[in-house]
């Protein structure tokens, strides 16, 4: 009994998430900024992690994937960040770490131009402001 708590506290110990943020270049994402980008624009995101975030290793999330999806041509002057959400981390400690979503949010520049909907997954919410944000739901791609 001793030795099966051991190794479960050695899995649940050593085991974190791991999201890897990456371009394919389908469309036009850069760092830094681009005098044609006037529109501030934030794209929300969530990938899930099981059994104490060792399955799986680790999540790709692919920037111009995302930004496709929320229907713009492009992005400059990208910050990402991982914020961490009282209800992600209240959904973790109630399933004792066997369901640990994780959020992230990609903010930037664009021209505002959408792309064609025939080429886009899902369609932008409008926003009255000026800064549109977009929801993502979460999606179970294991490639």
């Amino acid at each position: 009994m001793q030795k099966l708590f051991s190794i479960l506290c050695l899995i649940v110990f050593s085991s974190c998430t791991t999201m890897h943020f990456r371009s394919n270049q389908s469309i036009p994402v850069s760092f830094e900024g681009n005098p044609n980008h006037q529109k501030e624009v934030t794209i929300e995101g969530t990938r899930s992690f099981y059994f104490w975030g060792v399955d799986p290793d680790y999540q790709e999330v692919f920037i111009d994937e995302e930004v496709r999806k929320a229907g713009y041509d492009g992005i400059s002057k990208v910050i990402i960040y991982e914020p961490k959400n009282p209800q992600d981390q209240l959904i973790s400690w109630l399933t004792f770490g066997l369901y640990m979503p994780r959020g992230f949010v990609i903010t930037g520049f664009t021209t505002g131009n959408m792309i064609p909907e025939d080429l886009q997954d899902t369609a932008p919410q409008s926003n009255p402001m000026d800064t549109d944000t977009v929801k993502i739901e979460p999606t179970d791609d294991l490639e």
